[in-house]
């Protein structure tokens, strides 16, 4: 079976994040059972223009537009049996309205909510725009999310419920798993130095438990715009000494600082999912988190972690302070939520829609 996966960024792409990571999982399961998959992204400089990367095969072209002007080139050229639209960012593939294929689109969360701060006012209500005319370009197509808050966004959309399947993303317990914790208390934020993602609220907590805990240290992992600033919050709240910038890490680097730490801190203004939750749980780590879409379906309150009112810092702290003070039973929850979740049993999941649509009339 032939399957174009359109997708902004590959897996190898050094931006590459969640729904990159899904792609790569699910993309390599396939791959396995024999599926012809090509992925037709855009690209970086001094990417390759193709490759091969355990089976699957890539194209690129351009950079963020160059793929969608490439794309009605590579349907006529290939008879593909299936296309899949991966809306992890917010500009649509248009196949659909112009090609009689068979699609499935992935649609990881909804951007309307992480717009504001990434891009100047003018292009996030565009691009909001575009989102609420989903349902005209894929009204009739085939739908894959990772949550019931994205369910309910794609709904809010116009799309019929009938029409989507939710597929919660997997863990990778082989590099996500527990060991020693830290002599020293430690916190880690691996969720992304990004505006929407809000990494500034780590620090704030820090400030305030420091208080109870005084050799307290925090792991910020991994690069972006909001470093700068991060590092300016640092002096300002006098906790030079107190928190570690690691940079950009494999995974394997990261998930031995996630593993070692007492507690994990998500703090995002959205997610569809909360992946980096779920790898943190995997690694004997529960988290601390504002309560809002996505997060509040991959933390199970109590079990692998805490949510509180989103922006109440009182709230954050108590819950921080309650897991730091008995880290080693909210370590064993947590890995017994994680259980739950498995990239195998993902991509059995996509196996059996994929199935489902190619088995089923041309439309």
């Amino acid at each position: 079976m032939k399957i174009l996966w359109l997708a902004h960024r590959d897996p190898l792409n050094p931006k590459a994040g969640g729904a990159e990571l899904i792609i790569k999982e699910v993309g390599l399961r396939l791959a396995i059972e024999h599926y012809d998959l090509t992925i037709l992204t855009g690209g970086w400089e001094g990417a390759k223009k193709e490759e091969i990367y355990c089976g699957i095969k890539i194209k690129r072209f351009g950079y963020r537009a160059g793929p969608h002007f490439a794309l009605p080139i590579e349907l006529l050229k290939h008879d593909y049996d299936l296309v899949i639209c991966d809306l992890g960012h917010a500009v649509p593939w248009v196949s659909p309205l112009i090609f009689r294929k068979k699609h499935i689109v992935h649609f990881v969360h909804l951007h309307a909510r992480s717009l504001p701060g990434q891009v100047n006012i003018i292009l996030a209500k565009l691009l909001t725009a575009i989102e609420k005319a989903y349902f005209l370009i894929y009204g009739k197509s085939k739908f894959i999310t990772i949550s019931e808050t994205s369910k309910n966004d794609l709904i809010d959309l116009g799309i019929k419920e009938k029409n989507i399947t939710i597929i919660n993303p997997g863990v990778n317990s082989d590099i996500f798993k527990p060991s020693n914790k830290s002599i020293k208390p430690s916190m880690v934020y691996f969720g992304g130095l990004r505006p929407y993602k809000r990494p500034e609220e780590a620090l704030y907590l820090l400030s305030r438990v420091k208080k109870y805990f005084e050799n307290i240290i925090l792991f910020i992992v991994g690069e972006g715009p909001s470093k700068p600033a991060l590092e300016k919050l640092v002096a300002d709240l006098g906790l030079e000494g107190d928190v570690i910038f690691t940079g950009k890490l494999k995974r394997d680097q990261i998930a031995k600082i996630v593993s070692e730490a007492w507690l994990n801190i998500h703090t995002s203004i959205t997610e569809g999912w909360g992946i980096s939750i779920i790898e943190a749980s995997s690694a004997g780590t529960p988290t601390v988190a504002y309560d809002v879409p996505g997060v509040s379906n991959s933390i199970e309150n109590g079990r692998n972690g805490i949510r509180v009112k989103d922006g109440d810092r009182n709230e954050l702290e108590t819950a921080a302070l309650s897991i730091l003070k008995d880290h080693e039973k909210w370590s064993i929850f947590s890995i017994e939520v994680s259980k739950k979740y498995s990239w195998d049993r993902a991509a059995e999941m996509w196996k059996d829609e994929i199935l489902k649509i190619t088995s089923s009339k041309r439309s």
